[in-house]
């Protein structure tokens, strides 16, 4: 989402100094501009109040630069997955840059936060950002090693607990060497008919599906098709002169195209309509970069809908009918696609998110998410698939079905092994979802064998964070 977080990144790493907190302590927040505004958000995050904050204290230009749905969504994501943050350190404090280590006040999770104050009154913030952060020194939790019928008794354990206190609805899989171990159910894919998940029903898969647009385009570059360091110029010359020039497909799988997200305001009051790559192109070309392609990255949602019109370009088929042709089939994966929600599609799970009605029908918690989200999947995200093919998917990259060795590591690496793709990553962790009742989770542990899907019809984080355990308790089992 956010513009600056690039910028911090490499800020951070500048030099500075570090306060660390004392045991059982939150660190003291300086009392200057920046200091002054770490501690706002934190009170925002924590007391729900983020539109009131957002309007008092971004910038013009921040506000200018994303709609209010999309702050929005960006606190209500932080404040689902994390209820706020307890400073442990910080990195860099000035004036107008602000850079801190907190510790997830939801789960055992680390980020760092990244703030830009404008440099004259009111001091208001002009850039966020928040990326993932190792656990500081000795703070590293150190669990017991189970053994793998220990671990999947936990994992049966568990799921249940948070199924009978409402926390988790969706499925589960753990399997080694593509047969299951552990295969169950929880919840309800139709509240509405009490209609209940099952191990085949189809749940909304998030940015998944941005492995699906990487391996239709590793195929195309194994085949000599185009070519990493090819210009959208020479693929889709609709695209403004200034773009289409300067960004590479090399850019747009790193995601340092420059392109962020296109959920603005066009795409607001279009996204019911939205049923073809060519329509998301259209919003998205008139979208000016946000910096020069290759010198920062930021997460694109928008460089991966511009994949698939590439894939669309040199194919000459549909994004949807190639991926199901090249990706789908030759996987063992006929329960993947991308549907058409307002077409009728068997066993699909209705996503659940909570309740933003001002009036909630007799005080329930949760809505269903069929007027917020798209109407279809795009090669960014949004499609829907099974326990059963994405357990499939993982086989058949491990088994180099869907291209060679090379530009399978390619894709498995996310493209950021371009420099040896020789080497196969030991293990993958493939994450999607929203805050609007969608969340899937797949890890794989290349050498050892196991794979674990979790995929929800709820909210983030609950289905990757237990996908994400249970991958680690795997990962360092006990010996048998």
């Amino acid at each position: 989402m956010l513009k600056k977080i690039a910028l911090f990144v490499i800020m951070a790493l500048l030099p500075g100094f570090t306060i660390f907190a004392q045991e059982g302590k939150q660190v003291q927040l300086p009392d200057t501009p920046a200091g002054q505004q770490v501690q706002k958000f934190l009170h925002a995050l924590d007391s729900g109040e983020y539109e009131t904050y957002i309007k008092e204290n971004f910038s013009e230009q921040f506000l200018k630069d994303y709609p209010m749905t999309e702050h929005l969504g960006f606190f209500r994501q932080m404040s689902m997955m994390h209820g706020g943050f307890r400073i442990h350190s910080i990195e860099k404090s000035t004036e107008d840059e602000f850079v801190f280590i907190g510790k997830s006040k939801k789960m055992d999770a680390w980020r760092r936060l990244l703030f830009e104050i404008e440099s004259e009154p009111p001091y208001r913030v002009s850039g966020l950002g928040i990326e993932m952060a190792a656990p500081p020194e000795g703070m590293d939790r150190i669990e017991k090693k189970l053994t793998e019928k220990e671990i999947l008794e936990f994992a049966e354990s568990e799921l249940q607990k948070m199924a009978e206190s409402d926390d988790f609805s969706g499925a589960v899989l753990i399997a080694k060497n593509g047969k299951a171990l552990f295969r169950k159910a929880y919840g309800m894919a139709s509240k509405r008919f009490n209609i209940p998940n099952n191990i085949e029903t189809r749940f909304n898969i998030g940015s998944i599906n941005k492995s699906f647009t990487g391996m239709a385009i590793a195929q195309l570059l194994e085949k000599g098709k185009i070519h990493l360091d090819d210009k959208l110029d020479r693929y889709l010359p609709d695209f403004p002169k200034e773009i289409a020039v300067k960004v590479t497909i090399r850019h747009l799988l790193t995601m340092r195209s420059g392109m962020g997200s296109y959920w603005n305001d066009e795409w607001e009051t279009k996204w019911a309509k939205i049923k073809t790559v060519e329509a998301l192109i259209e919003i998205i070309r008139k979208i000016p970069l946000d910096f020069e392609p290759g010198t920062q990255m930021q997460y694109s949602n928008s460089g991966y809908a511009v994949l698939g019109a590439i894939i669309e370009k040199v194919s000459g088929q549909s994004y949807y009918d190639y991926v199901r042709e090249n990706i789908f089939m030759p996987a063992g994966m006929p329960n993947t696609d991308s549907y058409e929600l307002d077409q009728i599609v068997p066993n699909l799970a209705i996503g659940y998110t909570a309740n933003r009605s001002e009036n909630p029908y007799k005080n329930n918690k949760l809505q269903n998410n069929l007027f917020i989200h798209s109407v279809k999947g795009a090669p960014a995200g949004g499609g829907y698939s099974t326990l059963d093919d994405l357990l499939n998917y993982v086989e058949a990259l491990k088994q180099n079905k869907l291209a060679g060795a090379k530009y399978t590591n390619m894709n498995l690496s996310m493209f950021r092994n371009l420099e040896n793709p020789d080497k196969r990553p030991p293990a993958i962790a493939i994450a999607g979802g929203a805050p609007v009742g969608i969340n899937a989770f797949v890890g794989a542990l290349i050498e050892d064998g196991y794979t674990v899907v979790v995929l929800s019809n709820y909210d983030p984080p609950t289905a990757q964070m237990f996908g994400m355990k249970i991958t680690k308790m795997l990962r360092n089992k006990s010996p048998i």
